[in-house]
């Protein structure tokens, strides 16, 4: 079975491109030849990251969906596949993390976090699974944290659902390999993005990447680029694999 990588042309599923790591995907991807699906709650941010890709000569559809909901992802996947002929890419990148202690959360914000981030990337990948199996060619990457290795405080939810992706890739690249799909998955470190700074500014955040043996945080821009490598045809001997993208910061104690 010959597993093939991304051609410009076809179409790639992006989620949460309303901000962040998810508009930056969806415009590196425009820049090298891909048609998008743009998911997210926020329709102010994905007419944003429309006219961005635009900007670029990529054809946008755009999708309102939360990821949280199996039924939408199952209807929205069903509407993308029929007005995209096909779809190639499915990137799992949608996301929440309410801060909370673990002597504090809730059932009902545990089962909040682990649907977006866990269920919103396995029932995103049973929806655009299918259909890339069928075709024989596809690519999913999910995106895990650094927290899934390292714990973090005031985020045991939160970790443990990106623990849960890093092992649901696995799974899905031993379940599909046959049908020539790969699957893999992206760690990033700390990155310029709204939800860091959710809970530290923007100069405490640099101040955290002088200790990064690169000497600096991420930038939305260094884990897109990675995400862009795994769909590509350069990473098409590359499956079930959990790629840090970090700057070494996992290397310091």
């Amino acid at each position: 079975m010959s597993v093939s990588g991304f051609q410009t042309g076809d179409s790639v599923v992006v989620t949460g491109a309303a901000q962040g790591i998810g508009r930056a995907v969806a415009v590196a991807l425009s820049q090298r030849g891909a048609r998008l699906v743009l998911w997210d709650i926020s329709a102010e941010g994905l007419a944003e990251t429309e006219a961005l890709c635009a900007a670029n000569g990529a054809s946008c559809f755009v999708q309102q969906v939360d990821v949280g909901d199996p039924a939408r992802i199952a209807s929205a996947a069903a509407e993308a596949i029929a007005r995209q002929g096909s779809i190639f890419g499915l990137v799992n990148n949608a996301g929440i993390f309410p801060r909370v202690a673990i002597r504090d959360v809730t059932p009902d914000v545990w089962r909040q976090v682990l649907g977006v981030n866990l269920m919103g990337t396995v029932f995103c990948s049973q929806a655009f699974g299918a259909h890339m199996a069928d075709q024989g060619r596809g690519a999913v990457v999910n995106m895990a944290s650094g927290r899934a290795l390292q714990g973090t405080p005031r985020g045991a939810h939160y970790a443990a659902s990106k623990a849960g992706i890093v092992s649901f890739t696995k799974s899905f690249a031993l379940e599909y390999a046959d049908a020539g799909l790969r699957c893999n998955a992206v760690i990033p470190g700390v990155t310029e993005t709204a939800q860091p700074l959710a809970d530290s500014t923007l100069e405490e955040l640099h101040s955290r990447g002088k200790r990064i043996p690169l000497g600096r945080i991420g930038q939305p821009e260094d884990i897109a680029k990675v995400v862009c490598f795994l769909l590509s045809e350069d990473a098409a001997y590359m499956t079930g694999q959990s790629v840090p993208v970090n700057g070494g910061a996992i290397m310091v104690p």
